[in-house]
């Protein structure tokens, strides 16, 4: 059996998640892949309210 090595330094981001915190009941998740700077998504808290609202991602 060939056998291969791996460091810390052969690992890279796969996925970047943002942290969301409904702006009505409160519940907090990650959202995959929404961090496009200047972008405003349109989210639904399904897990609590069920109600939509807006996110502005800023990079600052």
């Amino acid at each position: 059996m060939k056998t291969i090595y791996r460091t810390y330094e052969d690992t890279e981001v796969s996925v970047l998640a943002t942290r969301v915190k409904c702006p009505y009941c409160g519940e907090e998740w990650l959202e995959d892949d929404m961090n496009d700077c200047g972008k405003t998504y349109v989210i639904k808290c399904d897990d609590g309210c069920g109600k939509e609202f807006e996110m502005s991602f800023d990079a600052s």
